[in-house]
């Protein structure tokens, strides 16, 4: 690959890494406020891209309790403000 190549390379996965902490955040955003039907429609949107592996897996459907989402969101939530101390 020529330096050219490597740094377009650089810039789509750049572009993509920021696409995707935008989302995670406003998915993030959107459950705190209580608004899990719009959080769902993001997660729903980019999940090919949160999780390339399924991408192909027409048949695949995902089931989720939303009193365990919110509560896996409150965990999460708590972890992350430990680790920004």
């Amino acid at each position: 690959m020529t330096e050219q190549e490597l740094q377009e390379q650089q810039n789509v996965s750049d572009t993509v890494e920021n696409i995707l902490a935008n989302r995670e955040r406003r998915f993030m955003f959107l459950t705190q406020k209580d608004r899990i039907d719009d959080a769902i429609a993001v997660a729903d949107e980019f999940y090919e891209w949160f999780a390339p592996e399924h991408q192909d897996d027409e048949d695949l459907i995902q089931y989720f309790c939303i009193d365990e989402l919110k509560e896996l969101y409150k965990i999460k939530c708590k972890e992350s403000k430990r680790k920004n101390r």
